[in-house]
């Protein structure tokens, strides 16, 4: 009977340490895990504050005075076109300047002006309006003014200091005054500003 007792306290002692060892390989896998875990977050952390980091210092570098100084130049240009088009000449009958050019670029030019073409109306027009505006001590601004029709070609074409420069930032503005037959006289005013 003694050898039964040592079997079984072996058996009872063999299971104690299967299950302790079990635990302790369940341990270590849990563990484990959660060591994975937290570098998998900590590498999520790390990516999510780089990106931050990138994006913050892009938004610094970008200067926003010269993006708020393109978008006063591209409206500097679109309301002076929309200004001229608007103007009234009152030498001639009071029709405004975008009538003049209308007439001026359709296929048969018909308005006169103490015998002045509406081309050499509207001409003399813009050149007044753009002395006193871009041209202006106080704007002195570079620029290319040009007035294309289907009919007529290139009626106008008005540059003030080298905008084809390439050391220059080009803003453009565009006009469209309609023609007889679905056709379209187009204006272009390009500004052109040191970068």
């Amino acid at each position: 009977m003694s050898m039964y007792p040592n079997i079984a306290n072996m058996l009872v002692k063999t299971r104690i340490a299967r299950n302790q060892k079990a635990r302790a390989q369940k341990h270590n896998g849990k563990g484990r895990k959660s060591q994975l875990e937290m570098i998998g977050l900590t590498v999520i952390v790390v990516i999510v504050i780089t990106g931050l980091l990138i994006v913050t210092v892009y938004k610094f570098n970008s200067s926003p005075r010269s993006i708020q100084k393109r978008y006063i130049n591209k409206e500097t240009a679109t309301n002076l076109l929309i200004s001229m088009t608007n103007t009234n000449v009152g030498d001639c009958n009071n029709l405004t300047l975008g009538e003049l050019l209308t007439d001026c670029g359709s296929s048969y030019p018909s308005i006169n002006c103490f015998d002045f073409t509406s081309c050499e109306i509207a001409n003399q027009t813009i050149e007044v309006l753009l002395n006193r505006t871009l041209m202006s001590s106080s704007w002195n601004l570079s620029f290319e003014m040009r007035i294309v029709s289907p009919f007529q070609g290139d009626i106008s074409r008005f540059v003030n200091l080298n905008c084809g420069s390439t050391s220059k930032e080009q803003e453009q503005a565009f006009e469209l005054l309609p023609l007889e037959a679905q056709n379209v006289l187009e204006i272009t005013l390009t500004l052109c500003i040191d970068k």
